[in-house]
């Protein structure tokens, strides 16, 4: 990518429940040269990963299928005003399956984008200039 010292100012929240799939998107998001990458394992963990970082994450990239909170709930909350400052949050899910039902929950709860699982370079490249006007 000739282009990413766009990314070294962004901060992204990553929330997938499966280490394997969150080091495989951190791994992509370093090789874009995202400033910093934060992780939550669950929707729960990380409502509390943005109470900690008010107005320090720009992006998150959340799985839909989770233990505790799942993605959709994640999102609710977040856009219902849990932490006041990320109501408009930029929010891409991951997801296995592109389903109607999926598109429709993703255009109820206002999310950004989908990245179908396994993401790539490419996919995370277009979502994030996308939902970030780069």
């Amino acid at each position: 990518m000739t282009e990413e010292n766009n990314f070294k100012s962004i901060n992204i929240l990553v929330v997938e429940d499966e280490e394997f799939s969150q080091r495989f998107v951190m791994r992509i998001l370093e090789k874009l040269g995202v400033g910093r990458i934060i992780t939550a394992g669950d929707g729960a963990e990380a409502l509390n990963k943005l109470a900690e970082d008010p107005k320090n994450i720009d992006l998150v990239i959340c799985d839909i299928e989770m233990p505790e909170m799942d993605g959709y709930e994640f999102v609710r909350r977040v856009r219902y005003g849990t932490v006041p400052e990320y109501k408009k949050l930029p929010i891409l899910i991951l997801t296995g399956k592109d389903t109607d039902s999926n598109v429709e929950k993703a255009r109820i709860h206002k999310i950004d984008g989908f990245i179908v699982k396994p993401a790539t370079l490419e996919d995370l490249d277009r979502h994030i200039r996308r939902v970030m006007g780069l």
